[in-house]
C-alpha cells in the first residue's frame, strides 16, 4: 500500500481549516453568557471605533454576532476552496454541512439554534469561496506566467 505524500501547502491549508473548525464548534459549545460577553468586547474594544473612524453609529450586539458568522464561514470557506481548487461543490457542501453541524451542536448545548444563522453562515461561504477560488486563479496565473519566464 502506497501512501500519498503531504505538500507543505496542504499540510498549512489542512491545519488552518481545522483550527477555524475547533474555532467555531468551540464557540457553539460556550455558554450563551460567556458568548455574549466576548461579543460585546469586540463590539466595544475594537468594531464601535473602526465604525466611529468611518462615521457610523455603534453597532448592536445582534449585527456583531451576526457579522462573526459571516466572518468565521468566510475564513473556512476560503480554506476549504483554497485546498480543493477548482472542485467549489465540494467546498460550497462542506460549509453547509459545518453551518448545519454547528447550529445542530448549539441546540445540544441549550443555547437555541436558528434556521437563519444557517443561512447568515451560507452567506460566508459563498463570499469565502467566491474570495478563495480568485486568489486560487490568482496564485496559478502567477506561478503559470513565472513557468514560463523560466522556460525562455
Amino acid at each position: 500500500m502506497r501512501i500519498r505524500q503531504l505538500s507543505n501547502k496542504r499540510i498549512i491549508l489542512l491545519t488552518a481549516t481545522t483550527l477555524v473548525l475547533l474555532f467555531i464548534f468551540g464557540q457553539s459549545m460556550l455558554p450563551k453568557s460567556t458568548s455574549a460577553g466576548e461579543s460585546g468586547w469586540l463590539r466595544e474594544k475594537i468594531l464601535n471605533p473602526i465604525a466611529s473612524w468611518f462615521g457610523l453609529g455603534p453597532l448592536s450586539d445582534h449585527f456583531v454576532r451576526k457579522l462573526a458568522h459571516v466572518f468565521e464561514y468566510t475564513i473556512l470557506a476560503v480554506l476549504l476552496t483554497l485546498d480543493f481548487r477548482s472542485r467549489l461543490i465540494k467546498s460550497i457542501g462542506l460549509g453547509f454541512t459545518v453551518a448545519f453541524l454547528d447550529e445542530s451542536l448549539q441546540a445540544l448545548t441549550g443555547r437555541g439554534s436558528q434556521l437563519s444563522d444557517v443561512w447568515i453562515d451560507l452567506i460566508g461561504v459563498a463570499i469565502g469561496t467566491l474570495l478563495g477560488f480568485l486568489l486560487w486563479r490568482l496564485f496559478r496565473c502567477s506561478s503559470t506566467k513565472e513557468q514560463g519566464k523560466n522556460e525562455s
